[in-house]
């Protein structure tokens, strides 16, 4: 098996049915991947949904009620048979390419490597929602979406989506992300590929964290530690249709604590810049740079002088 493609869910059974269905009409050879579902919340509908529709990709469904996606992902890395693990979460769309996208990157480069492709952030035309995410749209330009019915969507609605914020990132390095230190930052196991031997050298998902972001940045600072190379692949890309989610005080806790969590394990200089970050998920601090500068974007601040004062990581040699 050349590829496994673990995708975490919970809650939202119809989401999943259009991950599904992206990832079984991919470019690639039908018996040469296998879908893995692991749902950790508390409601799953869609083996049933699975097991009453033809399909020609091999696909497995696990439930591990009450877990936290860090624990669904590793459950997913168990089950695997691929070399390559390609991860992607439950409530995006994979274009065709996605598989063979990141598998031919993988054996082009001939060594171990992570590769992280972007996300399209997609939005349904509507005033309430643009009104409720104009922060997003700093970000850059809205694109419409042609043909969303190709992707699973209603094709009488109309959705537009923005570019990932981390293209703006790599602007001032003219998009060499060679030339980029905190990588670990572009790291998401949302469309993320990483070898199988790199998982057994080097461990899963470090379960102790419980904010994906966090968990997500250590486990990319892991691999690169290790000497693992990440690459940005600009073939690969998702599509993820916008859910407007409560982002507030007790949230903001749980994640400078893991942030903190992570700090302590590595007790690395490099990374104690991170808490810059500590500014920026402040929802009460967010709130107040909002109404004084209405268009400012701290997040790209705070990681431009990241960037710009970055002291060199140590690293080890991949074995």
């Amino acid at each position: 098996m050349k590829c496994s493609i673990i995708i975490p869910y919970s809650y939202s059974t119809d989401r999943a049915v259009r991950v599904f269905h992206s990832l079984e009409n991919q470019d690639f050879s039908y018996d040469e991947y296998e879908l893995i579902f692991v749902n950790y919340g508390d409601r799953d509908d869609l083996a049933d949904y699975i097991a009453q529709h033809e399909h020609k990709v091999r696909v497995r469904c696990f439930t591990l009620p009450q877990s936290t996606i860090g624990q669904a992902k590793n459950h997913g890395i168990k089950r695997a048979s691929g070399e390559l693990l390609i991860f992607l979460n439950g409530d995006e769309i994979a274009a065709r390419n996605f598989v063979s996208g990141h598998y031919e990157a993988y054996r082009k480069c001939g060594r171990p490597i992570m590769q992280f492709g972007l996300t399209k952030e997609v939005f349904e035309d509507d005033d309430k929602v643009f009104y409720e995410n104009r922060e997003f749209f700093r970000n850059g330009i809205r694109y419409w979406l042609t043909e969303p019915e190709k992707y699973g969507l209603d094709k009488k609605k109309s959705y537009y989506f923005i570019k990932d914020i981390r293209l703006k990132m790599l602007e001032p390095y003219y998009y060499d992300f060679d030339k980029v230190q905190y990588k670990m930052i572009f790291t998401q196991t949302s469309n993320l590929s990483i070898p199988m031997e790199c998982i057994r050298k080097y461990g899963g998902i470090d379960e102790s964290f419980r904010e994906q972001e966090i968990e997500d940045w250590e486990f990319g600072y892991r691999m690169m530690k290790n000497g693992v190379d990440i690459v940005y692949n600009p073939k690969v890309a998702v599509l993820h249709l916008y859910e407007n989610e409560k982002y507030d005080s007790k949230r903001y806790i749980e994640w400078k604590d893991n942030l903190d969590t992570m700090l302590r394990k590595y007790n690395d200089s490099f990374l104690n810049e991170l808490e810059e970050f500590k500014s920026f998920f402040d929802p009460v601090c967010r709130e107040r740079i909002r109404k004084s500068e209405p268009g400012k974007n701290i997040w790209l601040e705070i990681y431009k002088h990241l960037e710009r004062t970055a002291k060199k990581p140590v690293l080890v040699s991949a074995n």
